[in-house]
């Protein structure tokens, strides 16, 4: 008796594992239907933090920038100095950015190839010293600053004042956080000496998301066309 009801119980478990795998083999499914160009991108950066090699080709160096190299203005951004450097970014990039692509592809798009061309120069001529530029954290924080942006404005039109409220102060407190970053001269969460932290970048990333967010809501309000929640009209 006990080994039947212990073949059950063997049955039973293997059952739920099996429903456990098939369900989370559909939500990755539908997650690389609603978010390809995040997931690929991030990808990308780790693929490309296992070799060095790769990274000198793509890396942005200030001194060697050229017309024929603007190119690395996008690739940088994929470069990291560190495992923990990368770990992070590439944490926070798939959390805001699938979010956003899901929602908003229209407006993720734009505050990718913005933050891509963008980030950089102010970096360049704040910092002309500075010899070469990896990282996505500046994208991060256009991500975030777009998403929060979003979802206050849906939140608002949909009359939830509380989640509104949230989203708001969200965005408020990511550009408190920059600017004690560029008090302190480190960021508040990567501990890492590998590099230098730039929170310039940081600002100008959620300069970019604010300025698309703010953009769309223009576009809803007075816009020939209403802007649906893809960002696009």
């Amino acid at each position: 008796m006990s080994t039947v009801e212990t073949c059950g119980g063997r049955d039973l478990s293997g059952r739920r594992f099996s429903d456990l795998v098939s369900s989370f083999t559909a939500e990755l499914q539908s997650l690389l239907i609603a978010a390809p160009a995040i997931l690929l991108l991030s990808t990308a950066a780790l693929l490309l933090q296992l070799s060095p090699e790769l990274q000198t080709l793509l890396d942005l160096r200030f001194a060697r920038l050229e017309c024929v190299s603007l190119w690395r203005l996008a690739t940088c951004h994929l470069l990291h100095w560190s495992w923990n450097h990368c770990g992070w970014d590439v944490m926070v990039f798939v959390s805001a950015g699938v979010l956003c692509e899901s929602r908003w592809p229209g407006a993720c798009r734009r505050v990718l190839f913005w933050s891509a061309v963008l980030i950089p120069l102010p970096v360049l001529l704040a910092e002309p010293e500075l010899l070469c530029y990896r990282g996505l954290s500046g994208a991060d924080s256009a991500l975030f600053a777009l998403a929060a942006g979003m979802l206050l404005q849906e939140e608002w039109r949909s009359g939830r004042r509380w989640w509104a409220t949230f989203a708001g102060l969200a965005v408020i407190c990511q550009f408190l956080k920059i600017a004690a970053e560029i008090y302190a001269g480190q960021t508040l969460f990567v501990s890492d000496r590998s590099f230098v932290p730039l929170p310039l970048a940081h600002l100008t990333g959620a300069a970019v998301g604010s300025a698309v967010a703010a953009c769309c809501a223009v576009k809803q309000h007075w816009g020939p066309g209403r802007t649906d929640n893809n960002g696009q009209t």
